[in-house]
């Protein structure tokens, strides 16, 4: 069963594949650093300022309506953002005037008209003076440099000659203002009303130009804002009071002429308890009739607003408008509750009830309120989406401003009931003091109402006149010094942080997809087989060396000494007299394993002998090409008896230790290696030798080594490290167990020792032992 990696298996596989971290890392942090090198470079400039969260409502009414729960500041932002901000900014700055072949350092004092035509257009140069010329080579106008041209849609000053003509770019000032939106950012500073909002420019001085510019603009913004609805307040104000000034006069001479007339100069206690609540009652409704007027007035500036790009917002125009709203069947219903509540509100103000009464009525009333607001939403919403935040508060201010229309309309009503009931108790007195009465009550009324309107109308004259608004610059932008983008450092330490987790990323899944077997633990969960050994890979050595013999004390020596001691404790359960060893596919040092495995077997005092069986791709004969001067005999010519067996054994310069070659190559290596005469030979060898090793062919794709399986007394496979795959172990393995269960186990051949697995089993030991 496998098991679960550790996380030593983690560090040996980015050790096994270091280069190719390295080189992410390397190739990530040179990439990142030439970007920055070569990126354009971008700066930022910020301006801190405070915003101006005065309310937007009438100048002298009382609170008749809940406002909205709404975020104040966010609104304020997007404001800001809003197109039409940027477009002032755009006009300001001259930004939708581009230069295409000259820096913008020779122009100042921009100005293009929103009438004028986008395009191309040519600037010509004739000395000091220049022309303009459209892309039909129409000319526009005429100047001279350092004078000022404007012709009345375009303007700018040529600060000094460039060296060639100027080719210039008109934009459409709608485009220049998107793109003026995706190059600034307003945001609150937390805990605060204060915003920062930044702007990016590949020019330094025109960053700083456009934070500053748009601050300003939204200041401007703010205040034209207070000043236009004190203006409408103080416009409305003094037509209300040339009219209420008019009739108080009248109601004054009235009178003095009854007065004079009639001879009666005081009311009775009864008479005077009407008329002065009949003037309350009568100063309240006039005063709801100016409220009443202003919002109608209000509305019909806010429609005219809108009415400014009737394509897009006309349809909001007619369903934001107070006569639609009004005749809306859910409108009239809570009109009618208004009024039924505001008239039993007037009722208990009349009586003097107590406080908690009316209170109880006025909590009525604001929940009233809130829901003719939430109908009137409905009604409007119902319409186009529109998304520039400019008109969205417009369109929130005519939905404010006819709630409250309404809810005057109601409590006017109310008060007309009153002042109905009041006159039915004044023409119960005699006539002669009733007209008194109603006189006195006429002056009494118009004089409150002149007195309140002339107060107000100054209070709106001072608004109108003031010049400062709540939002207010903390801190101006000024010209950044460093550039906000591209960071070479930072994007250098960011290169190599994303090429490290690259690397590493590519190492593991190189690992993943790899599915050849590196190490004796994988070999192990995958067949369920012990590794007999691991041998290290041999470097920058010739083909025929034999560690055993060339480097005794060698670690690769070392590690055929530990699979010649497991094969003898798998000789202790069955015994062992002749060993097959084969391997997955060619080149995995099964020849080399053999011939080394039998040199370490002699060196313990052991006769062995090594046959080598491949008779496909011979190589033993290779190794001693000292005492075998051509391949022409050996076992093949033993098995087809052109030669005796004792003439085909060689011995080797190392003691106990001799050897078969292959032989002539024959057609038919496999009926060979099957034949009675090859179980003679081996039968034959048993009597002389303690040990006999047979190099087979690879057992995948021939059938050499399943033939040979048959008749040796154990089987040891050889594994090439990083090269044999899983499916093929496995596949070898199930061919040669149909031989019997005869595979003591596998030798992995060619294991890196840098691997993080081999260093604690080898190279602590060795290095420890040199030193």
């Amino acid at each position: 069963m496998k098991s679960e990696p550790t996380l030593q298996d983690y560090i040996g596989v980015i050790i096994e594949r270091r280069w190719l971290v390295i080189s992410c890392v390397i190739g990530v942090t040179f990439c990142a650093l030439v970007i920055s090198l070569f990126l354009p470079k971008i700066y930022e400039a910020r301006v801190r300022f405070k915003l101006d969260l005065s309310e937007s409502k009438p100048m002298f009414f009382s609170e008749i309506y809940t406002p909205q729960r709404v975020d104040v500041v966010e609104s304020q932002l997007e404001i800001i953002r809003s197109r039409t901000l940027a477009r002032t900014v755009v006009q300001d700055l001259g930004l939708n005037f581009v230069v295409n072949n000259h820096k913008i350092y020779f122009l100042d004092s921009i100005r293009v008209a929103n009438d004028f035509p986008p395009g191309k257009y040519s600037v010509r140069f004739r000395s000091e003076n220049f022309g303009i010329y459209d892309k039909g080579d129409r000319e526009i106008g005429t100047g001279k440099v350092g004078d000022l041209f404007d012709n009345g849609k375009l303007r700018f000053l040529i600060r000094e000659r460039p060296n060639e003509d100027m080719r210039i770019t008109i934009k459409n000032i709608n485009k220049s203002a998107e793109e003026l939106q995706d190059i600034v950012n307003a945001s609150q500073i937390k805990n605060t009303v204060l915003v920062m909002l930044k702007a990016k420019s590949n020019s330094p001085e025109l960053a700083a130009k456009i934070a500053n510019t748009l601050a300003y603009e939204y200041i401007n913004y703010s205040l034209s804002s207070i000043r236009e609805a004190a203006r409408s307040s103080k416009e409305f104000i003094e037509s209300q009071i040339s009219i209420f000034g008019e009739e108080l006069n009248n109601a004054e001479e009235d009178l003095r002429h009854f007065k004079e007339k009639t001879g009666i100069f005081l009311l009775s206690e009864t008479a005077t308890e009407i008329i002065s609540s009949l003037a309350e009652f009568e100063v309240s409704r006039e005063q709801a009739v100016v409220e009443l007027n202003e919002m109608e007035s209000s509305i019909v500036n806010l429609e005219d607003e809108l009415s400014k790009d009737e394509a897009t917002f006309g349809v909001y125009k007619k369903m934001a408008s107070f006569p639609t709203i009004s005749n809306s069947p859910i409108i009239t219903n809570l009109k009618d509750k208004l009024k039924s509540l505001e008239l039993k509100k007037q009722e208990l103000v009349q009586i003097n009830a107590k406080a908690g009464e009316i209170a109880e009525i006025d909590r009525k009333i604001q929940a009233a309120e809130i829901e003719l607001k939430k109908a009137t939403e409905q009604i409007v919403l119902s319409g186009p989406s529109i998304k520039d935040p400019i008109y969205q508060s417009l369109i929130s201010q005519i939905i404010n401003n006819g709630t409250k229309a309404i809810a005057l309309q109601s409590r006017i009503d109310a008060l007309n009931q009153i002042i109905s009931r009041q006159n039915r108790r004044l023409k119960q007195l005699p006539e002669a003091e009733v007209n008194l009465a109603q006189l006195e009550r006429q002056k009494m009324a118009n004089e409150e109402i002149y007195t309140m309107l002339l107060g107000k109308l100054e209070e709106s004259k001072i608004a109108e006149a003031m010049q400062i608004s709540e939002a207010r610059i903390i801190d101006e932008a000024i010209v950044p010094d460093e550039p906000y983008s591209p960071k070479p450092k930072q994007n250098t330490i960011l290169g190599f942080i994303l090429g490290l987790f690259i690397g590493v990323g590519a190492a593991f899944l190189l690992e993943y997809l790899d599915t050849s077997l590196k190490t004796s633990k994988e070999i192990e969960e995958l067949t369920g087989l012990s590794v007999l050994a691991a041998i290290p890979l041999v470097k920058n050595k010739e083909r025929t060396h034999i560690p055993t013999i060339d480097e005794p004390h060698s670690q690769i020596a070392e590690a055929y000494r530990i699979l010649r001691t497991n094969i003898g404790f798998a000789a202790t359960a069955k015994p062992i007299k002749t060993l097959l060893v084969t391997s997955t596919m060619p080149q995995e040092g099964k020849t080399t394993t053999c011939l080394n495995l039998g040199t370490t077997l002699a060196q313990q005092g052991h006769k062995t002998i090594v046959i080598d069986c491949d008779f496909r791709r011979p190589m033993l004969h290779r190794y001693f090409s000292a005492f075998i001067k051509d391949n022409t005999h050996g076992l093949s010519d033993v098995l087809v008896e052109h030669l005796q067996l004792k003439e085909a054994i060689v011995k080797s310069t190392t003691p106990n230790l001799f050897f078969i070659t292959s032989g002539t190559i024959p057609s038919n290596p496999a009926e060979l290696l099957g034949s009675q005469k090859m179980q003679q030979v081996l039968n034959t060898l048993k009597e002389t030798f303690e040990f006999i090793l047979v190099d087979a062919p690879p057992a995948l794709g021939v059938a050499d080594a399943r033939v040979l399986g048959k008749i040796v007394d154990a089987i040891a496979v050889v594994v090439m490290a990083k090269k044999s795959s899983r499916d093929a172990v496995l596949e070898i393995k199930e061919e040669l167990e149909r031989s019997g269960e005869k595979i003591i186990g596998f030798v992995l051949n060619g294991i890196d020792l840098s691997r993080h697995y081999y260093r604690n089993r080898y190279y602590y030991y060795y290095h420890t032992t040199a030193e």
